[in-house]
């Protein structure tokens, strides 16, 4: 199996991992399953790195997605609530924000 399809094999399984950690949450909490919360996600797998959350606010817009800077950080303190993303504290006000690995 080449390289390229099994790293194409190991992000399917992963964002399938992510979709649903995330489901299993929202559940769990009687929240909204929302599809923003699905987008950042999975720019944040999509972007494979550390990021602070205006940068993501940045792609997404670049995207096309009409997203608010609240809506990101708000969706990203989900994210990390429900185990799908680490936030690494910089400061008291800046975070960088990454997809964990999947378990």
């Amino acid at each position: 199996m080449k390289k390229n399809q099994l790293n194409y094999f190991e992000k399917a399984n992963h964002l399938d991992w992510l979709i649903h950690q995330l489901q299993t949450y929202c559940l769990s909490r009687r929240m909204k399953y929302s599809e923003r919360r699905l987008i950042i996600a999975f720019k944040l797998a999509e972007i494979n790195r550390k990021v602070e959350a205006e940068e993501l606010w940045i792609l997404l817009k670049k995207d096309g997605y009409t997203i608010s800077i609240a809506s990101v950080y708000l969706n990203l303190s989900v994210l990390v609530d429900a185990g799908v993303c680490i936030s690494e504290r910089l400061t008291q006000r800046q975070a960088l924000y990454a997809l964990r690995a999947t378990a």
